[in-house]
């Protein structure tokens, strides 16, 4: 009953789900004030926090593809090149691979601590240079 990664899937297409759902413009939601003096309200505060919430799953996307592709990487008996191995080595430090079912939560989260603080980008540029 090894289910691998699917219930990953699950979580990746809810995040995704969220972020269109957030991605409603709050500019619509404007309502009159101060008994209608202020017609229009600009929501800017709503569109910034509804932003980044948006980036924070974005975040979790990304950690959960980065670990499906470490799972599948193992399974290849090839030479990868100097980028690709530094960013597997650095996922593994944090997520281990997935041989049996477990709860993949905190694989999730540490993932997704691990995209937002750019340890991966930053070990692999110093293996290959800078990606800008």
């Amino acid at each position: 009953m090894f289910s691998g990664l699917m219930l990953s899937q699950y979580t990746a297409d809810t995040l995704v789900a969220e972020q269109r759902i957030l991605s409603n413009p709050a500019s619509i939601q404007s309502i009159p004030a101060a008994a209608d003096q202020e017609d229009f309200v600009s929501m800017g505060m709503n569109t910034a926090i509804k932003n980044f919430q948006i980036l924070d799953c974005a975040y979790g996307v990304l950690g959960i593809e980065l670990m499906a592709a470490a799972q599948a990487l193992d399974f290849r008996e090839y030479t990868f090149g100097k980028g690709v191995t530094k960013a597997k080595e650095i996922i593994r430090k944090h997520v281990k691979f997935l041989d049996e079912d477990r709860p993949l939560y905190p694989d999730h989260t540490k993932m997704k601590e691990l995209v937002k603080s750019c340890e991966i980008l930053k070990e692999v540029e110093k293996q290959i240079g800078s990606m800008e």
